[in-house]
C-alpha cells in the first residue's frame, strides 16, 4: 500500500493591529471572516497553514519596556521558535515606531526589519533540514489624511508615505519579497490608522493572489 504524505505550508503573520484586526470602531477584533489573514487562508485553502501573530502596538525595534511581546525584534527569537520551520514569514511592522515614537528615523527602521529578517532565517540555518523561508515585507498601508486632525501629524505622516520605497530597497537587498500594502488599501475615515472591515477583506484576497501568484 502506497502512504501519500500531505504537507501543508505554513505561513507566519507578524505584525501589529492591523495584523490582529483590530476594528477602528470600537477596537475590537474582526471575525474570522473579515481580518485579513483569515481572508487569505480561505483563498489559499488547505494546502496552508496560516499563524496569526498580530498585537496592537508591535514595533519594529525594541521600544517596549513593559512588555517584551510589543518589542519585534526581541519577541521573535522566542517566536520563531515555537514555530521553526515555516515557509513563507509575512513581515507586516513600521507604523508604532512612525507614529508612537516619532523620533525614530527611516534607517533605525530598516535596520530593525533586517534584525528580525536575520533572526528567522539563522534559526532556520540552524535546523538540520530546514529551508529558509520565503519572507516578504509588507509596508503598513498608508495613514488616511482625510481626518480632521491629519494636519498636526504631518510629520509623521510624511515619514509613513517613506517606507514602501525604503521597505522595497530593503527587500532587494536582503532577497525578499516586497508587497506594497498601500498600493490596495489605506487607514479607517475614523482614526486614520487602523483598516476598516472591507480594507480588510480587499488585502487578504490581494495578498493571497500574490502568495499564489509568486511564492507557491
Amino acid at each position: 500500500m502506497t502512504v501519500y504524505m500531505f504537507i501543508m505550508k505554513k505561513i507566519l503573520c507578524y505584525g501589529d493591529s492591523n495584523t490582529w484586526g483590530c476594528s477602528p470602531v470600537d477596537s475590537s477584533r474582526f471575525d474570522e471572516n473579515t481580518r485579513w489573514p483569515m481572508v487569505m487562508s480561505s483563498i489559499l485553502g488547505n494546502d496552508f497553514l496560516i499563524l496569526e501573530e498580530g498585537l496592537n502596538g508591535r514595533t519594529v525595534l525594541n521600544l517596549s519596556h513593559d512588555n517584551f511581546m510589543l518589542n519585534g525584534i526581541e519577541y521573535i527569537d522566542s517566536l520563531i521558535e515555537n514555530h521553526c520551520p515555516i515557509d513563507i514569514f509575512l513581515l507586516c511592522l513600521g507604523l508604532n515606531d512612525v507614529f508612537i515614537f516619532e523620533e525614530v528615523t527611516i534607517n533605525e527602521i530598516l535596520n530593525g526589519i533586517e534584525k528580525i529578517i536575520d533572526i528567522v532565517n539563522n534559526h532556520h540555518n540552524n535546523k538540520q533540514g530546514c529551508n529558509i523561508p520565503e519572507t516578504v515585507i509588507m509596508s503598513p498601508p498608508m495613514f488616511n489624511s482625510n481626518i480632521e486632525w491629519a494636519q498636526f501629524i504631518e510629520l509623521q505622516i510624511n515619514k509613513l508615505k517613506e517606507l514602501p520605497a525604503a521597505y522595497k530597497r530593503l527587500s532587494i537587498e536582503k532577497n525578499c519579497r516586497f508587497f506594497n500594502t498601500s498600493a490596495y488599501v489605506t487607514g479607517s475615515a475614523i482614526d486614520g490608522s487602523h483598516l476598516d472591515a472591507g480594507s480588510h477583506i480587499l488585502l487578504g484576497k490581494k495578498i493571497a493572489e500574490f502568495i499564489l501568484g509568486r511564492l507557491k
